[in-house]
């Protein structure tokens, strides 16, 4: 969503009236961030996972968030100095029916692999932070087994909103679900999760050559969607391909606590059909560890993206992750990729010819604080070709109660930028 200046007005009266809310508020926070960016290059770790915005030579943020009793209000703006637009990033509203169950609405990513550390991570397989967050409504609950109390299930479900962009002539649907188990015991807890994310409906125009379509959005499509059942194009005279674009993940965590010391390993398993929810694409996905105060106030995180199988064994097992024949935006909103953003996509005027990409990338992450000042790293590089590091590295201190001043340097290859931060909280 982009409000436009002859907007701006009547965006900032609805948020001065819901400041006015703060009477029976239990806890409220009011942050505004300005920041410097280098623009004369591509600077990998400025525009990626950076909620799909690309940076521009200054950049305004405000955000603010209000907890009550049972609701929770949260809006993120941006604004930039050479646009007349401002970006409403991930805002919503939030309602607890219990301690369980609660329903959320408006611009959000995810709630699902909730032990991911967005921050220093290269970015979830499903949901990261490159792109704006969707528009979306979702419910989650969880339940506790009363006969086996160390098991817990939860799930959730969402539906949500693409946009036209430049290839859909009609909005595609988002369509989001996800359960987990989790065995909790003593000082560990191990979980296994399944999530699937699927584009439905929407249309596509006719231009550059291919076959313009619209596809139905009736509650029968719902079913096949929820199911991953067939639809109606067969693949070379032999078996229907699933309705709709689908992309999945089987999500491992496993974590342990040592006193005040946390580690964390993760497999997130990508598969987009039942050849790879069976894992013939072997063992593709992000696997991590994070290791939390082992050394103190520092987390500390190592990742492995790989997707060398997505081609292993063509005309059995042939996919390229992300991409969809219909839908040739893919797994991407507003021109970002939705999910890791190490894992690139074709244009549509690429297809079919699009060269093969098999990506393996090893990422580093951490951050913490030495003497009252914030410090955050993040460098990785793909090891399938010949590729120097891609790094950030920013620095901060709190000058006195709620104000603090970084700096930061980022790479393009041999090519480093510098940037200023400051916010100021309430």
């Amino acid at each position: 969503m982009l409000i436009r200046k002859n907007n701006q007005i009547s965006f900032l009266i609805m948020l001065i009236l819901v400041l006015n809310t703060t009477l029976v508020a239990q806890e409220q926070k009011l942050t505004f961030k300005i920041k410097s960016n280098p623009t004369d290059s591509d600077y990998w770790w400025l525009e990626k996972n950076n909620f799909g915005i690309k940076p521009a030579n200054f950049d305004f943020r405000g955000s603010w968030k209000l907890k009550t009793s049972k609701t929770t209000y949260v809006i993120n703006i941006l604004a930039q100095d050479d646009s007349e637009k401002i970006y409403l990033n991930e805002s919503f509203i939030k309602y607890n029916f219990s301690d369980k169950t609660f329903l959320r609405m408006g611009r959000y990513y995810r709630d699902f692999s909730n032990y991911l550390n967005d921050n220093l991570s290269s970015g979830h397989m499903l949901i990261s932070h490159n792109a704006r967050p969707m528009p979306k409504i979702g419910l989650v609950t969880s339940k506790n087994i009363e006969k086996f109390n160390k098991l817990t299930f939860e799930g959730g479900i969402a539906h949500g909103f693409f946009e036209k962009e430049n290839y859909y002539t009609k909005a595609p649907l988002l369509h989001e679900k996800f359960i987990y188990m989790h065995i909790k015991n003593n000082n560990y807890r191990i979980s296994l999760g399944l999530v699937h994310e699927a584009m439905w409906g929407g249309a596509y125009s006719d231009g550059d050559g291919y076959d313009g379509r619209t596809f139905s959005h009736s509650f029968k499509d719902f079913l096949k969607i929820f199911t991953a059942g067939d639809g109606f194009d067969s693949h070379e005279g032999s078996h229907q391909n699933a309705l709709g674009n689908h992309v999945a993940i089987w999500d491992f965590i496993f974590e342990k606590t040592n006193n005040e010391r946390l580690t964390k390993f993760y497999y997130q398993h990508i598969f987009e059909d039942t050849s790879g929810l069976r894992f013939k694409n072997r063992f593709d996905g992000l696997w991590g560890l994070e290791l939390i105060n082992y050394i103190p106030k520092t987390n500390l995180l190592i990742e492995y993206l790989v997707t060398s199988n997505q081609f292993r064994n063509p005309n059995h097992f042939e996919k390229l992750y992300y991409y969809h024949y219909h839908y040739k935006l893919g797994w991407s909103y507003n021109n970002y990729i939705l999910g890791n953003p190490y894992i690139k996509l074709p244009v549509p005027e690429d297809y079919p010819n699009w060269p093969l990409e098999k990506v393996d990338v090893i990422h580093f992450g951490i951050n913490g604080e030495i003497l009252s000042n914030y410090y955050e790293i993040k460098f990785g590089r793909r090891t399938s070709i010949s590729d120097s590091f891609q790094y950030q590295i920013s620095i901060g201190k709190e000058i006195n109660n709620n104000f603090n001043i970084g700096l930061f340097i980022a790479n393009d290859n041999k090519k480093i930028g510098t940037g200023l931060v400051i916010s100021r909280s309430f």
